[in-house]
């Protein structure tokens, strides 16, 4: 049976506190409506839908420079505060589920591992209705595959984000045997140094990346006695934990592999050469090209035409790690022609070139983030501390794919949602 799937990453969804970073549960609302009009569809959320790292409780006993996190009943309160917060949400999945042919396909990312306790997820099952898997499916393994099509959050292929055993992350403890959740060194980090200390005093915290720059700039320009606060817990944090991991994961061990096979140097211009500016497209074509055919469409009016440019941004925190992924995929497997990862909060397509060395019919999409998002290394000008301050700055795109099943394959579109008055 066809299905055209849809695929959201990343939105990071909390407990409605100066915490929780998403606020567009209307327009995800209204998504699931229109798609829902189609026959057989089916949306992939592809990890990290609930942000259970940011989510609060009255008591939470995991030590915070352990690498073993929550327990079961810890990780069910948290979703609980969620639910609560945002009903919508919710509720339109459970609409959205009872549509006839519809199905939800969930893949865990790392911070929402959560999701591997049986309880916690029999509550979202309970939340959204959903108890027949035939409609909503969990992946467990954290890799979906589907005909030609590679789902996968992305997580694993960092060494500060890698969970060491991805499809069953629990600790035991050596005393009382109790199971816990795996954290990793990033976990660790973003519970206690941005989570725990630096977001309540500056909720933008949660949406500015790299973290580690994010850091810096904050002891070097903030007020003096934030300043030796934050300073000291990065040195206890470090001298705790460790400094992050350096190697990039799995990703090494790929470009490794490429090089000892004497395979061709990875030729980042050819694999990135579908970049296009507005000089290279007429701005209408533009518009029509990125519109929402659901009745949503993207407007000069409603957004600016640069910011509906969906360009190929080289200029990540780790540029070149999941599309090196990516393209290992796609050319290592002839059953592959659809890689989608999330992660990294920045959108990627290659559907206006879809060609890896010489293959056609190839894709690889990042589908983004729904959170409002401030890349440091991507600014236009230098920033301090102050400026973090200015909403204008922030991207705030929402984004998603869609793979539609051709007879010749699938083809994948990266489009973006105009959003409707909240």
């Amino acid at each position: 049976m066809e299905r055209t799937r849809y695929i959201v990453s990343d939105l990071h969804i909390g407990s409605g506190d100066e915490l929780d970073s998403f606020s567009s549960d209307k327009s995800f609302k209204y998504l699931l409506e229109a798609i829902s009009r189609h026959p057989n569809s089916e949306l992939i959320i592809n990890g990290d839908f609930i942000d259970f790292i940011s989510v609060e409780i009255e008591r939470e006993t995991a030590r915070p420079f352990s690498r073993a996190g929550c327990t079961e009943e810890e990780s069910l309160q948290k979703l609980d505060r969620v639910i609560e917060a945002h009903p919508v949400i919710f509720s339109a999945l459970r609409k959205f589920l009872g549509k006839k042919g519809c199905r939800l396909v969930m893949v865990p990312g790392n911070h929402d591992v959560d999701l591997f306790w049986p309880k916690v997820r029999d509550r979202l099952r309970e939340a959204i209705g959903a108890h027949d898997e035939r409609r909503f499916y969990f992946e467990q393994s954290g890799v979906y595959r589907d005909e030609d099509l590679y789902v996968e959050h992305g997580n694993q292929y960092f060494a500060d984000t890698v969970i060491e055993n991805f499809s069953e992350p629990f600790l035991s403890s050596p005393r009382s045997g109790e199971l816990r959740l795996e954290r990793s060194w990033a976990d660790c980090f973003l519970s206690y140094m941005v989570i725990g200390l630096m977001a309540k005093r500056n909720p933008f915290f949660n949406n500015v990346m790299p973290y580690y720059d994010l850091l810096l700039m904050c002891i070097q320009e903030e007020v003096w006695w934030p300043k030796l606060i934050y300073a000291y817990k990065l040195f206890r944090f470090l001298y705790k934990v460790g400094f992050p991991p350096l190697e990039e994961g799995r990703a090494v061990l790929l470009e490794k592999r490429m090089i000892g096979d004497e395979e061709e140097e990875f030729d980042k211009a050819r694999f990135l050469g579908v970049t296009y500016r507005l000089e290279d497209v007429d701005a209408e074509e533009l518009v029509d090209t990125m519109q929402w055919e659901h009745g949503y469409p993207l407007t000069a009016e409603t957004e600016p035409v640069e910011e509906m440019i969906i360009p190929l941004d080289i200029l990540a925190a780790r540029e070149n790690t999941l599309m090196m992924a990516a393209r290992d995929l796609l050319l290592s497997n002839e059953d592959i022609n659809v890689v989608v990862f999330g992660h990294e909060h920045q959108y990627f397509t290659n559907e206006l070139r879809p060609e890896v060395s010489g293959r056609k019919g190839k894709y690889y999409m990042n589908t983004g983030t729904w959170i409002p998002m401030l890349f440091l290394n991507r600014a236009r000008r230098v920033l301090r501390w102050e400026d973090l301050k200015d909403r204008s700055l922030y991207q705030h795109l929402l984004t998603y794919g869609v793979i539609d099943s051709r007879p010749g394959g699938n083809t994948a579109n990266l489009k973006c949602l105009a959003q409707p008055g909240e």
